[in-house]
């Protein structure tokens, strides 16, 4: 994978990366993801103009229309079906500040394997902030269209929900002792909390032993939600950044939930 660096600070900016199976030949997941992409893109949350609007590609380029208002989200740059296509990006942006996006489809035994790369950051001002947003919108956006075509809903498959459990333990900030919950970076592993519970991925987070500044936290992932979890609990939580606290991912195999999970 390549990285891209921004002329202002010269720091790389990795690409988006998603990735979903589907149950379908390869020509099937290009159909619905161009031709009907109108039928399972997420309209009310990730648009131009709301769950009123419509889109599709037309005549090269990928339009959102609502009555007589349109939005041009970008314009193909290459189409070979059923292998893929890449196209400029910037719905809601004039072209000049467009970022590409290419979408590869790979037949994978009697399924498709569908990957999403969204590069160019640096051409927007605000380059990684930009990437972090998207970085957490395709999955939403990917969810939809893998649910229309079925996925293997078998443990540890891309299309099963995953469980991780995140284990905190006070970090080196607090190597001379100190209490992890009284510090003032400790309002950013609350924040870093309360983002997950607004993706729907918080299933619960508590100290376990408060006297000695641990905690966990359970995460429950959506099928389709392709993330990197390791990533995201040590570069999301500016805690475990800043070094207040340390933390260690761990996969779970859950076989039991309540009725109401």
């Amino acid at each position: 994978m390549t990285t891209e660096t921004t002329p202002s600070t010269g720091h790389p900016i990795a690409p988006v990366r998603r990735e979903v199976r589907v149950r379908c030949d390869a020509d099937t997941a290009f159909e619905l993801f161009t031709a009907h992409l109108g039928a399972w893109w997420p309209l009310g949350t990730h648009s131009v103009f709301g769950a009123e609007g419509s889109v599709a590609f037309e005549d090269g380029a990928l339009v959102e229309r609502r009555g007589s208002d349109t939005a041009v989200w970008g314009t193909v740059l290459h189409w070979e079906r059923p292998v893929g296509f890449a196209m400029t990006w910037h719905p809601g942006q004039g072209p000049e500040r467009a970022t590409e996006v290419t979408v590869e489809f790979t037949q994978d035994g009697a399924g498709t394997l569908v990957t999403l790369t969204h590069t160019g950051w640096e051409r927007l001002a605000e380059p990684q902030q930009a990437r972090d947003e998207y970085d957490h919108g395709w999955p939403v956006v990917l969810s939809g269209y893998q649910r229309r075509l079925g996925t293997e809903d078998e443990p540890g498959s891309a299309g099963a929900e995953r469980w991780f459990a995140l284990e905190h333990r006070p970090g080196p900030l607090l190597a001379e002792g100190g209490s992890v919950f009284a510090h003032p970076l400790f309002a950013e592993h609350v924040a870093f909390l309360q983002r997950l519970g607004e993706r729907g991925w918080l299933v619960a987070a508590g100290p376990v032993d408060a006297a000695a500044g641990t905690g966990m936290a359970v995460l429950r992932l959506p099928a389709g939600a392709e993330v990197d979890v390791e990533a995201l609990a040590t570069t999301d939580d500016q805690s475990v950044l800043g070094g207040l606290l340390g933390v260690t991912v761990r996969p779970w195999d859950v076989r039991f939930a309540g009725a109401g999970d």
